[in-house]
């Protein structure tokens, strides 16, 4: 070998390597002479797949044959566009088999190394092993959440800039519904196969939750981000076919910039969902390209967000209650009130609930931080129950946390450990849960509703499916959005469908409140549509546990 690709070659490619391999944490090194087509490969990776050796010829053929062979046809298009000189580099993702014959996912990310005539020279670079194939998703074959996490915290470490996407289809259970869950696993593997066709050599695609999938490029901006995404959503929603039929697909998108390294990874990935959630509820599909920027122009949000998240982390340090009284339609008198979240700290002050809960409820911290709130609210209001033993204690909860398992134990461990009456507590969801499992979801209630936990659903009327979802869960109360309330002194046509609302609640079983009431003509006018409850700002506006008690307790 030294022979023939001499010494001095040879001398410079160890020197390479060493350096390389340095920097490169976690990961196989591997250094290709393409003058030569001779590599040093890391001998753990020599070790763990059962290559040769540590120095080969041609290793690119040796290492294809490794390579699942679902994954082979665009390993070998890469390989032969950098040798040719029409790519610079590969970032990719493939299955290759290990020396007992398992497949484990790697990602491999390398690039050229030119010489002082500007012509290919050296290719260097990378190959991180995700570990056995039972890791992956099943169906995809793609890496799944944990594996995106490992991914990010390496490019972390490195401090590594790097660009994220999150691509997904809204209501694809109706798909299942409709056509059954084998047809729906083939149009899975027509989206997997369109996405790895946008995104082939350019990033690694995971797939973290249902039909949503992530794209980690350090090649892509997000304007080319952008431009691919469009053409993309176009052959979905458009083009994609399964036995003769068309699918109807909504695709949404969320994008944002992978470089705040002092920040949590976490973090940073609820700010993507924060993102996507907007594509999906305001962007009618467009891409949402998440800007770090508060709105004063003081601090960035994701700064924010991951004060906030260390601030859960540390026993919900900061974090306190305050409460808005419900109070009767037709006597005023104090009937509940509803538990709202505040954060406060010496750096940012007090921080309102709008700039960071849409955020921070989309993280699996905020089942810590929703537990602290259950328990919190239940010990401050309980001496309400002396005085006013019909009082309902409203506590709003996430879609997070109902997807939680130990959602329902939760609940009752906190009920048991309080002493708080089952009777007097509601739970407040929103129709953003409808993209629970509807049996679930009906569990959940049932199982609540049989030691007298009472449930609202929030935001009636605002969101296109609140009449069936009213049908289906049947809750106890319906809370009117404000939006219904603003104008409704000019315009009778909000009382007239205020009363029809308030109408189809009963027919449900349902109780009706009204939120947003700011003015005595507001609330004079709702008094004759037959609600049951008003709460806003007529009444009071949200306030700390002791400025409830001073106005409302032993009156």
């Amino acid at each position: 070998m030294e022979n023939e690709m001499g010494k001095e070659r040879k001398v410079i490619l160890d020197k390479l390597y060493h350096a390389f391999e340095i920097v490169a944490e976690g990961s196989y090194v591997y250094l290709c002479d393409m003058k030569y087509d001779y590599s040093r490969w890391s001998e753990e990776a020599v070790q763990y797949f059962g290559l040769p050796g540590k120095y080969m010829y041609h290793a690119g053929d040796i290492w294809e044959e490794h390579i699942h062979p679902e994954d082979q046809a665009s390993y070998h298009e890469s390989i032969e566009a950098i040798f040719s000189g029409k790519d610079l580099g590969h970032d990719m993702q493939y299955r290759a088999m290990d020396r007992e014959g398992r497949y484990v996912v790697c990602t491999c990310q390398g690039t050229v190394l030119w010489d002082k005539d500007e012509k290919p020279d050296y290719f260097v670079g990378s190959i991180r092993n995700h570990g056995l194939v039972n890791s992956l998703d099943s169906l995809t074959g793609f890496q799944n959440q944990y594996g995106l996490f490992q991914h990010l915290n390496v490019l972390y470490s490195k401090r590594e800039k790097a660009n994220i996407m999150m691509i997904g289809i809204g209501h694809f259970s109706t798909v299942n519904e409709m056509w059954g869950y084998d047809f729906g696993n083939i149009v899975i593997h027509k989206l997997v196969q369109r996405l790895k066709e946008a995104f082939q050599n350019v990033g690694v695609l995971y797939r973290v939750d249902g039909v949503k999938f992530v794209l980690l490029s350090r090649t892509l901006s997000l304007e080319e981000l952008s431009k691919r995404y469009e053409i993309l959503r176009k052959e979905i929603s458009e083009k994609l076919e399964v036995d003769g039929y068309h699918p109807s697909l909504q695709v949404y998108a969320s994008a944002m910039e992978v470089k705040a390294f002092e920040v949590n990874p976490q973090a940073m990935y609820s700010c993507l969902e924060y993102a996507y959630n907007l594509s999906k509820e305001k962007g009618n599909g467009e891409l949402h390209i998440f800007r770090d920027q508060i709105d004063e122009g003081r601090d960035n949000l994701l700064t924010l967000v991951n004060v906030v998240r260390k601030s859960v982390e540390d026993h919900c340090r900061g974090f306190l209650l305050y409460y808005q009284p419900i109070i009767d339609a037709n006597t005023h008198k104090l009937r509940g009130a509803e538990a709202l979240l505040r954060w406060q700290s010496a750096e940012y002050g007090m921080v309102p609930p709008g700039k960071f809960i849409p955020i921070i409820e989309n993280d699996p911290i905020f089942v810590r931080l929703g537990e602290w709130i259950f328990r919190r609210a239940m010990e401050e209001i309980k001496p309400c129950l002396k005085e006013y033993p019909e009082f309902v204690l409203n506590v709003n909860v996430s879609y997070v946390q109902l997807r939680q398992d130990s959602f329902v134990a939760m609940v009752k461990k906190n009920l048991d450990s309080t002493g708080y009456p089952p009777e007097n507590l509601c739970i407040e969801i929103t129709e953003r849960c409808k993209l629970i499992d509807i049996n679930r979801l009906l569990g959940i209630l049932s199982e609540l509703h049989a030691i007298g936990v009472r449930f609202a659903l929030d935001d009636f009327g605002t969101g296109y499916s609140s009449l069936n979802i009213l049908n289906q869960l049947k809750c106890d109360v319906v809370k009117i959005d404000k939006v219904f309330v603003d104008h409704i002194t000019e315009e009778t046509k909000n009382a007239e469908l205020l009363s029809v609302m308030s109408h189809f609640a009963e027919i449900c079983g349902s109780k009706v409140c009204v939120e947003g009431v700011e003015t005595q003509e507001q609330c004079e006018i709702i008094e004759q549509c037959g609600v049951d409850s008003i709460q806003g700002y007529y009444f009071s506006r949200p306030i700390p546990i002791e400025s409830f008690f001073a106005q409302f307790m032993c009156q």
